[in-house]
């Protein structure tokens, strides 16, 4: 979850819209950063039954999904916010949710639970909607960013639940982004 933070932290650098060079040096150090950090302590972060490999797609999908996002839409950074508080925070959430409350299973996939789903709506929606809120220039209405967030975040966690080997860290990002690329487009325009 600790690389949500830096969705969290973006709106506190003074940078410019759009970004300009300087801020995606920053940002790209800092997820670079951040994530070779992550694949050098890999046994302090992955959990048990994790392989590897599993381990390094997800940090490195991670880092590529909201560096493709910032580079692709510089002018909104909000999206690439957002996506990354949905990957960081509801995945995270579904998998704690999960773990802890331990309830009744999902049809479609038994190996996932309602509490699990739950949890990742519960904490990514507010969590996405305040970063997209928080970036958006020109500022939008707390509800407009909710009004685009929440889709993508539901969407997102049904990716997660899917039966499917594709990583859940990609599943959940490329939802999230594409979804959040058209209500964006929906209530905000470009």
């Amino acid at each position: 979850m600790s690389p949500g933070l830096l969705a969290a932290l973006l709106p506190l650098i003074p940078h410019t819209d759009p970004m300009g060079w300087y801020s995606i040096v920053i940002l790209l150090v800092a997820i670079g950063g951040t994530s070779a950090y992550a694949l050098k302590r890999e046994a302090l972060f992955r959990r048990k039954g994790d392989g590897a490999r599993g381990w390094s797609t997800s940090v490195i999908s991670y880092g590529l999904i909201t560096l493709a996002l910032v580079l692709a839409l510089p002018a909104q950074p909000e999206i690439a916010m957002a996506v990354t508080m949905v990957i960081a925070f509801g995945d995270g959430s579904a998998t704690m949710a999960g773990m802890l409350v331990r309830g009744r299973r999902l049809p479609w996939n038994r190996d996932k639970s309602w509490a699990g789903l739950a949890g990742f709506l519960l904490c990514a929606i507010p969590l996405a909607t305040l970063a997209y809120w928080a970036e958006a220039r020109p500022g939008v209405a707390l509800s407009l960013a909710c009004a685009c967030v929440a889709p993508a975040v539901l969407m997102a966690a049904l990716a997660e639940s899917l039966p499917v080997r594709i990583n859940d860290n990609i599943r959940v990002g490329v939802t999230a982004g594409l979804t959040l690329l058209v209500t964006h487009a929906m209530f905000v325009g470009w």
